[in-house]
């Protein structure tokens, strides 16, 4: 039922009128509304879109707002783009000739848009610029004609109709006025032709805040698509690094290519960026510094250029470890999601493979998944074939192949499963001979009603439909639903999920008990048991964020069953020391995972890969029984180099520790402390507890260690460590 809330205190007495004031040139303006109450006053609201009033600006998990007047605007993003609504004025004279309006948000008509009503008819519509990943939040001047209607009772609809991405609408400061609002220029279309005589794509890149033009373009052979991505191009000559994109997937060689601006308004100055668009070699973007610069972490994976998120595809194959990882290309900010990909035989020196999956354009990017092995040859492409998961986002969750390792052939009937979610995670069950699919869904069932979602502070449920779903296949191309499994506390079953088999270790042995592991994005986990089609937890959720650490993924297939895990460290940008950064965002150190009997029940712990003893160089220092004074002074002696230290208290307890400027405190006796240039890993008293930590930007040359005072250290030793990237490009 729609809900009816106080009288807006800035409506104008004036609109309360039944005939229109005569004409006068300095007639004031009249605000019909500019939202900066507390609540919606007199306009009602359906379904909860809208909150219960204006939006102090930005909500939690959206976008910088920008371009609203005051302090509040209409923002329809409460809880996600999911929420929909409707939020409709009381009636009002139109006494001048033009009504002015701020919109942004969604461009989609009838779904995110402000609607002039008369009677039962819509006179007048606008919406938002954005209808693809990327865009803007910023609200722009809208105006409309309505002085044939001067004189009539009117209302403003705004309305929120649409779940997908983009689905909300953002609107202020509504004026009547005689004269019309500055509108920004009819979009400006870029186009021109390419010829594809070079290998890559380069692509000018302005990084944000400096100054560039957000623009999508579009790639066409003729009239077809070949890709489409966001980008921020310079407006100037001078961009702060250059996108080198693989053409050679998409067999144009030789082609006479079409490069045009497309979508939301394009910045005139855009086309200065835009004319240095062309074709030439990868080496003529790249770098050598690429591997050396401040920001870049050396023993940390990350993409060579651009953004890295989530860690994908983590398998062991034919003697090597792979890693994908979610790629932008063309930005150090979050966008174009391709996968990235290295492989390694040892999980210590690292190749750098060709981008495995590639965006279908910004509105279907390839969004997490696993690896596996098609050790069964289920799907009849052959025993033992390589295989990654993904959610297409246009599509739904797909299946790809590959008979070398690096290049990857999509199933024809992908998508494989439908549904709202994403991040499959596949592997094969061997007691019921059948594969399994667990994977993130946010939808309304059965299962998910019969468990309530925890309450924030207002009582507002959150994520009211988080679960992890299974289904299970025979030969990889037909799937279906098993179940699924959710709890109140959403978060804890809230992306990437994971499920694996551990057996329990007694005193560091495996006993003939074991437990299955089901994981969430936020690291928090279930124990429990799985029969192939549902999960029965046992307790949880257990463990915590680990800091700095997110969607973390296990590799599947590893020799000797063991449960290797990357996560992904988030890290900020460091823009101010270095405007023209290039690369954003790297990957966590792989440890192995066990499970261990404890008082209060099974265990994870989180440990070091055994292979991580190959990032020591031999240069070690040693001490013993330090003050807290020696042992500051030792830190501080080697806080500017990359290094693993182990350092034990004489007591348990609480420790303040500081590793090359980084607060590594924890609770406990003992700790092995992994410090690259921005990132620190810290594994406490064999595993027990694990955290991650990113350098602030506000102390990127803090360089001192420190230990709190009158807290003795037993033992401290310092390796130094090396860079993961080959030996010509480490610092």
């Amino acid at each position: 039922m729609p809900r009816r809330l106080h009288q807006f205190a800035f409506f104008a007495a004036a609109l309360c009128t039944t005939a229109a004031p005569a004409q006068s040139e300095d007639r004031p303006d009249v605000v019909v509304a500019d939202f900066e109450g507390e609540t919606y006053g007199d306009w009602t609201t359906t379904g909860t879109a809208f909150g219960d009033g204006p939006a102090a600006g930005t909500l939690p998990g959206q976008m910088a707002v920008e371009g609203f007047l005051g302090k509040r605007l209409v923002n329809s993003f409460h809880g996600g783009d999911r929420p929909v609504g409707t939020l409709t004025s009381p009636p009002f004279v139109l006494s001048h000739d033009h009504l002015n309006l701020l919109v942004g948000g969604g461009g989609y008509a009838g779904e995110t848009c402000v609607n002039l009503r008369i009677g039962e008819e819509i006179v007048r519509t606008a919406v938002g610029p954005n209808t693809a990943p990327g865009g803007s939040e910023r609200l722009e001047p809208r105006t409309w004609d309505v002085s044939e209607f001067r004189g009539r009772s009117a209302r403003i609809e705004i309305v929120d109709a649409r779940t997908g991405g983009w689905g909300h609408v953002n609107v202020d400061q509504i004026v009547l006025s005689d004269v019309a609002a500055e509108v920004p220029p009819p979009p400006v279309t870029l186009e021109r032709t390419l010829t594809v005589d070079g290998s890559h794509l380069l692509v000018p890149v302005k990084n944000p805040g400096a100054g560039g033009a957000a623009v999508r373009l579009g790639l066409f052979d003729g009239e077809t698509e070949v890709q489409s991505f966001n980008v921020q191009l310079p407006t100037d000559d001078e961009p702060d690094w250059t996108a080198a994109y693989p053409l050679a997937p998409f067999d144009v060689a030789g082609k006479t290519l079409t490069l045009r601006t497309m979508g939301q308004p394009t910045e005139a100055a855009a086309k200065a960026g835009f004319e240095r668009i062309r074709t030439g070699s990868e080496d003529e973007a790249l770098e050598q510094a690429d591997w050396t610069r401040p920001y870049r972490n050396a023993f940390h994976l990350a993409a060579r250029r651009g953004w890295n998120n989530d860690p994908n595809g983590l398998v062991y194959h034919n003697g090597q470890w792979h890693v994908f990882y979610q790629l932008n290309p063309f930005g150090i900010a979050w966008g174009n999601m391709h996968w990235g990909h290295y492989t390694s035989p040892d999980l210590v020196s690292w190749t750098a493979r060709p981008i495995a999956l590639f965006q279908n354009g910004p509105g279907d990017a390839m969004f997490s998944g696993g690896g596996f092995v098609d050790s069964q040859n289920s799907a009849g492409l052959g025993k033992d074939r390589l295989f990654v998961a993904f959610t297409s986002t246009g599509r739904g969750e797909c299946l790809a192949s590959s008979d070398d390792g690096v290049t990857f052939t999509e199933l024809p009937e992908n998508p494989v499963v439908k549904h709202s979610g994403r991040d499959p995670k596949i592997f094969w069950h061997a007691p019921t001979e059948r594969w399994v699919m667990a994977v993130y869904e946010q939808q309304d069932t059965p299962e998910v009603r019969a468990v309530p979602a925890d309450t924030d502070a207002d009582g507002n449920a959150i994520l009211p439909t988080a679960q992890i779903a299974f289904y299970r296949s025979t030969d990889l191309r037909t799937w279906e639903r098993t179940g699924a499994f959710t709890h109140p506390d959403r978060g804890s079953v809230f992306e990437c999920p994971e499920l694996f088999e551990l057996p329990v270790l007694r005193d560091g042995a495996p006993t003939d008990e074991t437990k299955w592991i089901l994981y969430g994005a936020q690291n928090r986990y279930f124990l429990g048991a799985f029969d192939g089609a549902s999960f029965t937890a046992e307790s949880g959720p257990h463990g915590d964020s680990h800091g700095a650490f997110y969607a973390a993924q296990t590799f599947n297939d590893a020799p000797s069953d063991r449960r290797v895990q990357i996560g992904w460290v988030r890290t900020p940008t460091y823009l101010k020391q270095f405007p023209g950064q290039t690369v954003n965002q790297c990957l966590s150190l792989p440890h192995d995972l066990t499970l261990h009997d404890t008082a209060d029940g099974p265990r994870l712990r989180f440990n070091p890969a055994p292979e991580m003893l190959g990032l020591r160089t031999g240069a070690v220092k040693s001490w013993e029984n330090l003050t807290s004074e020696a042992a500051s002074a030792a830190l501080t002696e080697n806080a500017g180099l990359l290094t693993e230290t182990l350092i034990r208290f004489e007591k348990d307890g609480r420790h303040s520790l500081t590793v090359a400027g980084i607060d590594v405190s924890f609770e406990g006796t003992s700790a092995r402390i992994f410090t690259d240039r921005t990132v620190t890993e810290v594994y406490v008293d064999g595993g027990r507890r694990y955290t991650v930590h990113a350098r602030s930007p506000d102390a990127f040359e803090a360089r001192t260690g420190s230990v709190g005072e009158g807290d003795p250290v037993a033992t401290l030793t310092v390796h130094r460590l090396k860079s993961i990237w080959p030996p010509a490009q480490s610092p």
